[in-house]
């Protein structure tokens, strides 16, 4: 779903189309993309995720209590999104690494360095700029 331009209101019969188009799905759209409700997770595929809403937890690829896994690519992103990412699971039993890479739908992470989240209280905000992801800020606080 995307951002539809506001509308200038004038003298007119307001229809239920208007009212769907340029007042619920600009509140779904807020509500999935800047208010931070309760994180969706989502689980490593081959090193991807798609990206549905603004706060996830991540869950290495097998399930919780599977290993490490990298995460090398978010896809879903347009220019202007932020997404805050926390890991699932604490204390090393599943450590997911966010790696810095260069292009379309990957990390671009501060000094170029990998970010290991092993712990639930870590996390990392990144803001996606057209075509990556850059970072904005990390919390490591395993």
């Amino acid at each position: 779903m995307a951002w539809t331009n506001p509308k200038t209101w004038a003298a007119t019969t307001l229809t239920s189309g208007d009212l769907n188009t340029h007042v619920r799905d600009n509140l779904d759209y807020l509500k999935e993309n800047i208010g931070l409700e309760a994180a969706v997770e989502l689980t490593i595929a081959v090193g991807v995720v798609t990206k549905t809403k603004a706060y996830h937890t991540i869950t290495v690829e097998g399930g919780a209590g599977s290993g490490n896994d990298d995460l090398d690519q978010m896809l879903g992103g347009v220019e202007g999104d932020r997404v805050v990412l926390k890991a699932t699971t604490s204390g090393g039993a599943d450590t997911v690494t966010v790696k810095n890479a260069v292009g379309a739908d990957l990390f671009i992470l501060e000094g170029g360095l990998d970010f290991a989240m092993d712990h639930v209280d870590d996390r990392i905000e990144v803001m996606h700029d057209g075509t990556q992801w850059v970072e904005l800020s990390r919390s490591d606080n395993s």
